[in-house]
């Protein structure tokens, strides 16, 4: 149980957290079926799947996962006294954030989209917040400076959408996230905006490396047209972002500006 309430308590807290769990074991094993190990990318293991080979395995592979995009793998390893033990291995990551910065038909088609496909959603509506407040299952500030994504918490784990409808706003908001460690940034607008804010995002002192990471046009080429078709473009991307860790450069969404 221990194990449990640690994995519980460090996702909750933004830990991302590998549990192995004995499954089956065949022969002579040092661990019975039902032992855990949880693996930490912030810290030490709690428990264990029985030491030695068996979790000198399961420890190699739980730090790949951690590395990288896999969620889960089942192991066959062979002990040193003849039995083979079946390890479960699941990836546990803390939810993922979406912050929108627009409360029009494209934020909050973006929003609405992402929160249905299991996004944290937060809304940031410069000039009011009022008409974000009807999206369902969305928090909202209201925020007309974007100084306040200085103060933004577990900016690693949160990707920003950029939907305003004023260019200015879009350049100052997109530059100001680009700036701190988001885990991507993401504006609706065509090559002439991206070419525009990664030159302002240069003139801020943004390394050039950083500012070529932002997407804009933000979305997949889905040929999207409607609000709501383009909100399934960028959280089509997103997901893609998420899983992958990439998306092809012939998946982007095109632009003819």
């Amino acid at each position: 149980m221990d194990v449990l309430r640690n994995l519980l308590q460090g996702v909750d807290a933004g830990d991302t957290c590998v549990l192995a769990t004995v499954a089956g074991v065949r022969g002579s094993a040092p661990r019975k079926d039902a032992a855990r190990m949880l693996v930490s990318a912030r810290g030490p293991t709690c428990g264990t799947v029985g030491g030695g080979e068996v979790e000198a395995a399961a420890l190699a592979a739980a730090s790949e996962m951690l590395a990288g995009p896999d969620r889960g793998r089942l192991l066959e390893i062979a002990t040193n006294c003849g039995g083979v033990v079946t390890v479960m291995l699941e990836k546990f990551a803390p939810q993922r954030r979406l912050l929108v910065v627009g409360a029009g038909h494209v934020g909050q088609a973006v929003a609405a989209a992402g929160s249905r496909a299991g996004y944290r959603v937060t809304v940031a509506s410069p000039g009011g917040s009022e008409r974000a407040l009807d999206i369902a299952e969305c928090e909202s500030v209201a925020a007309d400076d974007p100084a306040v994504l200085n103060r933004w918490e577990n900016a690693e784990r949160t990707q920003v959408v950029v939907a305003t409808g004023d260019a200015d706003a879009d350049a100052a908001w997109a530059v100001a996230a680009l700036a701190r460690p988001f885990a991507g940034v993401g504006v609706v607008g065509s090559r002439n905006k991206a070419a525009a804010i990664r030159h302002a995002a240069a003139a801020a002192g943004v390394p050039p490396d950083r500012a070529y990471t932002l997407r804009c046009p933000v979305g997949l080429d889905l040929g999207a047209v409607t609000p709501e078709e383009i909100a399934v473009s960028i959280v089509a991307e997103l997901i893609r972002l998420d899983r992958t860790g990439e998306v092809p450069e012939g998946w982007r969404r095109a632009s003819q500006g």
